[in-house]
């Protein structure tokens, strides 16, 4: 069995911080990390260096002040593939969306490099979903809240092509990893499969890695926020995983995981 190596928490601001892409179990893990006695996790997705950094590093840390001993820290997907401080956020929308293609601008800092400059030895973790069933699942998340606010909707593979709300790039994980472990060589990695064949392994596993004891059991239920969409046509995934094999291939050499499963049609 390993061992735990215990950290103790920073004076101000997170001692750890999960990343990754949408769809892939993160609200489940942030429940896991918050039953722990010894972790402190204020709010799941705080959205500093997307929503929120104009308020200042004051505003941020007050989010984690009530440690009493106890580490803390948040999981927010979008830090993984915040742009670089010197290009722009953009975001749009399928041209078949009646408001045609909106773009928004706004000048964003690196995640990255804000977390390496301010928390020295913060302990970052990712997790990551086979990018077809990912972007599947992004799809409907999508459709189905537009159909509950009444919008309009397009098929997959518009919404893809357009690469509407970043579906495509969030799946480009080989770069994204590549990009953080240049700042945090030894971030942890996680795998959606392990959430879902051996979630008490990865439980243990995340405890560890944060820094706090691997002997706690917190409650396993239901995965928080599980979809509810139509299956994927075979030609789909066939065009997806196409479309993201080189980006599997390297990831998976990356991490030193076999994802043969991932390139399955």
């Amino acid at each position: 069995m390993e061992s735990t190596t215990l950290i103790t928490p920073r004076s101000e601001g997170p001692d750890f911080v999960g990343i990754g892409v949408q769809k892939c179990g993160t609200t489940w893990l942030g429940d896991i990390l918050s039953q722990h006695p010894d972790v402190l996790v204020e709010k799941k997705e705080i959205s500093f260096y997307t929503h929120h950094f104009h308020k200042g590093y004051n505003w941020y840390h007050n989010w984690f002040k009530e440690k009493n001993g106890r580490i803390a820290g948040e999981i927010t997907v979008s830090y993984l593939f915040l742009p670089r401080p010197d290009s722009f956020h953009k975001e749009f929308y399928p041209k078949r969306n009646p408001k045609r293609t909106l773009l928004f601008w706004r000048k964003q800092p690196s995640a990255r490099d804000q977390l390496l400059e301010h928390y020295p030895g913060l302990r970052v973790f990712a997790i990551f979903r086979n990018p077809a069933d990912r972007a599947w699942s992004h799809y409907w998340f999508w459709r189905n809240r537009r159909e509950r606010m009444g919008k309009r909707i397009v098929p997959f593979e518009d919404f893809f092509a357009a690469d509407a709300r970043w579906v495509q790039t969030h799946g480009l994980y080989a770069d994204h990893l590549a990009y953080w472990r240049e700042a945090f060589p030894d971030m942890g990695v996680y795998l959606f499969d392990d959430l879902k064949n051996d979630p008490d392994t990865l439980i243990k596993d995340l405890y560890r890695f944060v820094g706090v004891r691997d002997d706690f059991t917190p409650v396993i239920g239901e995965k928080v926020n599980a979809g509810r969409y139509e299956k994927m046509p075979k030609e789909v995934r066939t065009q997806l995983i196409a479309h993201y094999r080189d980006q599997i291939e390297r990831f998976s050499v990356m991490i030193g995981r076999d994802l043969t499963p991932w390139l399955q049609r």
